[in-house]
């Protein structure tokens, strides 16, 4: 907030700012009238601040304290104007320079998914019942492979076949 002083060395006296009051794009560049002596009328005007504000000028009554909002505007870009004190009827003039900053844009973050328990497969085993298919069968195959006995190796087709059923309807439920 800038502080602007009336009255207080003189009669109409104007005292501003000596560095530039530094406001943000989209913010209020906010005014504090302090009036250190009778009531005084005063305008304040800016003719060059088109890029940053729709503010040109503006008469205001001060009593002891007045605070003068100027909206500055969003997409102003960094830059500068000048807001000029008029008092005494146009006979003292005391002007302020308003240095407008524009924060840098900042990284957008990517949106946050929501987590999710991981879906694990449940672990599944083959039920004891086609491990024994399967070992029937391959001893079975065994027996076949040294007899040569067309019906050992029947058997041992349909034990085989049979551990595979088995174990498909398992794992579907």
């Amino acid at each position: 907030m800038a502080e602007i002083h009336l009255n207080r060395t003189g009669i109409n006296s104007v005292e501003t700012p000596d560095s530039p009051v530094e406001v943000q794009a989209g913010s209020l560049l906010r005014l504090k009238l302090i009036n250190h002596a009778a009531p005084i009328h005063l305008t304040l005007s800016s003719s060059n601040a088109a890029p940053f504000t729709d503010f040109f000028h503006q008469n205001v009554y001060v009593r002891e304290e007045t605070v003068f909002d100027i909206p500055i505007r969003e997409d102003a870009f960094p830059g500068s104007f000048d807001v000029t004190v008029i008092t005494g009827y146009g006979t003292v003039r005391a002007s302020m320079k308003v240095a407008v900053l524009r924060e840098p844009p900042r990284p957008q973050e990517p949106p946050q998914r929501p987590r999710y328990p991981a879906l694990a497969p449940p672990e599944r085993t083959l039920p004891p019942v086609v491990l024994l298919f399967a070992a029937a069968g391959l001893v079975l195959y065994l027996v076949w492979w040294i007899t040569r006995l067309e019906v050992v190796n029947f058997a041992a087709f349909l034990l085989l076949l049979a551990g595979i059923v088995v174990g498909w309807l398992t794992q579907r439920s």
